[in-house]
């Protein structure tokens, strides 16, 4: 437990471990400026923002998977997710709460990231209800944000877990993001792409993502957005979200030897709409040979009916993209919602 004298203390940013002169040309841009005036970017594509116009004419268009989405898929939800997480080895384990929340521990260090333990915004349903309520939750010492979004930055879990873990709990997020944060999110800290901390002995990075950021009217793209890389005695990956980008092998190549990715498995139709922003299942499976990755824990999908597709459709086409890519099914877990598993593991997969 922290002394009540360094309560307010935050951890000192620590710069990227690696210089991009170290790595090839090509991943160069990766580390380019990603600030345009008061608004962030993408350096190595066109601006994403909000599209509204595009938005339009995809709620205006007839859905392909209309008729598959009316026979409702069946997603699990395992009941006493936190004693069967507990169970796991300490120092290297992780459960997935639906979406994209998932709850690890990483050496001596557990983190929260994208808790989003309820409603989005408290308007859109759960397809499948929360595994864990906060005060079911062990111990955690920080909790990390991706980006601005409703469906990954949730202000009534945050204020529930602030209330619950008190003053200590710190809550990390890119540059410009923790305006967005409720006030009794006290202790907070904002990093830049690359930047990182070290918290109980592992290190916390923030790596980029090709995303976008909009929370109200007027504020598109003034806070960044990115994925996470937590790093002890076994390492993960969250993605947040992000199209498919050649980012991927840049973040590979700084954080070598990850023993889990946790990629997106859904919201990704129509393609047309979704593809600068969303991956499908295949883009996901790539992103995972590019990262270096032993295996991928598949997020952001059976929760939330967010797009076009069946809340399971990534499940159902994975097999499909698994063999297009040469890849073994023990490459991937698809958990129930509320499932865990230990991180590192002794396969080494082809």
């Amino acid at each position: 437990m922290m002394q009540k004298d360094q309560q307010a203390a935050v951890p000192e940013i620590l710069p990227c471990p690696v210089t991009s002169d170290e790595l090839p040309e090509a991943l160069h841009i990766y580390f380019g400026e990603n600030r345009r005036g008061e608004h962030f970017i993408n350096p190595w594509t066109e601006p994403l923002s909000d599209r509204f116009a595009d938005f339009l004419r995809w709620r205006r268009s007839a859905n392909p998977f209309a008729r598959e989405k009316r026979q409702r898929p069946s997603i699990e939800v395992l009941s006493h997710p936190s004693t069967r997480y507990l169970k796991l080895p300490e120092g290297g384990r992780i459960a997935w709460l639906g979406h994209a929340s998932v709850l690890a521990q990483v050496g001596r260090l557990s983190v929260l990231i994208d808790p989003v333990l309820g409603r989005i915004g408290g308007l859109l349903p759960r397809k499948a209800r929360a595994p864990m309520r906060v005060d079911e939750l062990p111990e955690i010492q920080a909790v990390l944000i991706s980006h601005g979004h409703y469906d990954h930055l949730c202000r009534g879990s945050l204020r529930a877990l602030a209330r619950r873990f008190g003053d200590e709990l710190l809550f990390i997020t890119p540059l410009g993001l923790s305006r967005y944060l409720p006030s009794s999110c006290r202790r907070r800290l904002e990093l830049d792409w690359w930047q990182g901390l070290e918290l109980q002995g592992t290190e916390v990075h923030l790596v980029p993502a090709q995303h976008w950021h909009k929370r109200g009217p007027f504020d598109t793209n003034k806070a960044l957005w990115g994925g996470w890389v937590v790093r002890g005695p076994c390492s993960l990956y969250h993605s947040g979200d992000t199209g498919y980008f050649g980012g991927f092998e840049a973040i590979g190549r700084v954080f070598p030897g990850l023993d889990l990715a946790v990629l997106p498995l859904g919201a990704y139709e129509p393609r047309w709409f979704m593809k600068p922003q969303h991956m499908n299942p295949r883009e996901s499976l790539q992103a995972l040979l590019d990262l270096g990755a032993e295996r991928m824990l598949a997020m952001h999908w059976g929760t939330f009916d967010l797009s076009d597709e069946p809340l399971d459709h990534g499940r159902q086409i994975l097999n499909s993209a698994l063999t297009e890519l040469g890849l073994t099914a023990e490459r991937v877990e698809v958990l129930a919602h509320g499932a865990s598993i230990p991180i590192q593991t002794t396969r080494k997969q082809p």
